[in-house]
C-alpha cells in the first residue's frame, strides 16, 4: 500500500511497492541516481561508449532479479526515486541468479566484468560478517534531476519503520561519501570501510540498530 509524505517542495509523494513488470522503470531511476557514483564510475568509466544504456542494463537486471524473487522494491512519487531491499535472511545472491543475469552483466561492464565481479565478491564477504538477522538495503537512489527533495529519506522510512516495529537492525553499503549524512540521520552508523579491491574507490559499511518507539 502506498504511503504519502510531503517533500520539501510541499508536494505529496507516494511511496509504493514496485510491480513485477517495472524492472525497467526501477533500472532507469537507479541508473540516473548512480550516474556519478564513484564505484560505478570506476566500473563503467564516464567516457565509455553507451554508458547511460549500460547503467540501465545493469540496474534493470538487478531490479528484475529482486522482483523475480519477491524482494521488497519501492518507487516514490512519479518514479523519482527507487529502492531495492532484502528481507532478513535473503540477501545472498544465489549462483543461479548470477548465471541468469550473466549476459546483462557482461553487456554492462564489458572488459571490466571481472573487476565488477571481484568487487561484488569482496562486498558480500564483508557483509557476511554480520550474522544477526537484518534488513539489507541493496540500492537506493533518486533520479539526478530530483535529488535534494528528501525522497531518499522517504524511501528509507518505508522499511525502517517496520524494522523498528519488529526490533530488527538494518545494513547497507554506501559507495558515495556524500550520502553518509543521509543514512546517519536515519540511525545508521559506519562500522567499517575499505577500498574496492584494495585500490579502487572507498565503500562504507553501515549498520543500524532498531529504534524502539519509532515503528508504525
Amino acid at each position: 500500500m502506498a504511503r504519502e509524505t510531503a517533500s520539501p517542495r510541499g508536494e505529496f509523494q507516494a511511496v509504493r511497492p514496485a510491480r513485477r513488470d517495472e524492472a525497467a522503470l526501477l533500472g532507469q531511476v537507479l541508473a540516473s541516481a548512480f550516474a556519478e557514483d564513484p564505484v560505478f564510475s570506476w566500473l563503467i568509466p564516464p567516457e565509455a561508449r553507451g554508458r547511460e544504456a549500460r547503467l540501465r542494463t545493469f540496474f534493470t537486471s538487478m531490479s528484475r532479479s529482486y522482483l523475480r524473487r519477491g524482494k521488497p522494491c519501492y518507487l516514490a512519487g512519479d518514479a523519482a526515486a527507487a529502492a531495492l531491499w532484502s528481507a532478513p535472511g535473503s540477501w545472498t545472491l544465489p549462483v543461479g541468479e548470477i548465471l541468469r543475469e550473466a549476459l546483462p552483466s557482461g553487456a554492462a561492464f564489458r572488459g571490466l566484468l571481472i573487476r565488477a565481479l571481484r568487487t561484488q565478491t569482496q562486498v558480500e564477504r564483508l557483509h557476511a560478517e554480520r550474522s544477526a538477522p537484518h534488513w539489507y538495503l541493496g540500492y537506493l537512489g533518486t533520479r539526478h534531476d530530483r535529488q535534494g527533495e528528501g525522497l531518499g529519506g522517504q524511501m528509507l522510512r518505508e522499511v525502517l519503520a517496520g524494522a523498528d516495529a519488529s526490533g530488527l537492525p538494518a545494513y547497507l553499503e554506501s559507495s558515495n561519501e556524500r550520502n553518509l549524512t543521509l543514512y546517519e540521520r536515519h540511525g545508521f552508523r559506519v562500522v567499517g570501510d575499505h577500498r574496492a579491491l584494495g585500490h579502487g574507490p572507498s565503500i562504507w559499511r553501515m549498520w543500524r540498530e532498531p529504534e524502539p518507539g519509532r515503528g508504525r
